[in-house]
């Protein structure tokens, strides 16, 4: 599949227009949206990220981050009952975001990649669930992504690549996660979605895919990790249900993001999870670049 004819795909479950629904339930309901995109050529790295929930106000934000060079920027805005829209960030899940604010503002448009990675019903991560009957639908898709970027007054035509995230549903990370870690990877001819994770309640769970160009989804059975001296990523094996493994190893690490998911103010067990984006070389040779995101609870209070 070529990235023109990747034009053709829609969406689908990453479109899913705004939930504005308010749930019986006084439990945390979360609608988010989440686009990690970069252009290593030009020195970028970007994150929009979106949680529109109904019922949970103080959790309602916008949040475009970029590092273009050495130039970091972002732009986080709370948001209003019933809109993806902020004063500054305007999303489209059909297509991109706009931003416009004195230090950063443009347009991004994205198009289907690869296969779409479906984490729902009985392959939905059920540590991010709050409970067993009401699992959260969480859909993950590589892109292309293109556009054009002013940083901090230097702008940048962006023709580059990323991963799409959509998610709904009953959702309180402080309460439910531990640890986890999650990938969102693009190599040539194929890109890696998946998950490990490790419920508040001690039960641990690997699941995801590797999504090829072809069409073909093979399922993650496994992830171990190997960490650096400060504790940070350095490399994984993964493990396939066909019998197949895939090392990917980081060969230097570009920017990095906080991913704030709560509410503004909190006491108590908190997730805490950091984003980061590497370049990254497969066990046969071949280079990609791609999102890796870690959190645990601090419990610390």
């Amino acid at each position: 599949m070529t990235q023109n004819e990747s034009t053709t795909i829609d969406w689908g479950p990453l479109a899913q227009p705004l939930h504005t629904e308010v749930p019986d339930d006084p439990r945390p309901w979360r609608d988010n949206a989440f686009l990690c995109f970069w252009d290593p050529a030009q020195g970028l790295s970007g994150v929009m990220h979106i949680s529109a929930s109904p019922n949970a106000a103080g959790g309602r934000r916008a949040r475009v981050s970029v590092r273009l060079g050495d130039q970091v920027v972002e732009v986080i805005e709370t948001l209003e009952f019933g809109t993806w829209n902020s004063p500054s960030i305007t999303f489209a899940p059909e297509s991109g975001f706009t931003v416009d604010s004195p230090q950063l503002s443009g347009r991004i448009s994205t198009t289907p990649l690869h296969p779409v990675a479906v984490f729902a019903g009985e392959s939905a991560p059920k540590a991010f669930s709050l409970d067993s009957e009401h699992p959260i639908h969480h859909y993950q898709q590589s892109a292309v992504v293109t556009g054009e970027l002013t940083v901090d007054g230097s702008t940048v035509t962006v023709d580059g690549q990323g991963y799409r995230d959509r998610t709904w549903g009953f959702r309180d990370e402080s309460s439910s996660v531990e640890e986890y870690y999650g990938t969102m990877w693009v190599f040539p001819d194929f890109s890696v979605s998946a998950l490990r994770l490790l419920g508040q309640d001690g039960r641990a769970a690997t699941l995801g895919y590797v999504l090829h160009a072809d069409g073909r989804r093979q399922d993650v059975t496994g992830m171990s990790l190997t960490r650096d001296g400060a504790g940070l990523f350095l490399a994984t094996r993964i493990a396939t249900s066909d019998g197949g493994t895939l090392d990917v190893r980081s060969t230097g690490r570009t920017a990095t993001f906080w991913c704030p998911m709560g509410v503004e103010e909190q006491t108590g067990p908190t997730l805490s999870a950091y984003d980061e984006f590497d370049h990254l070389l497969a066990g046969d040779g071949v280079e990609g670049f791609g999102l890796l995101e870690q959190g645990m609870t601090r419990k610390l209070f």
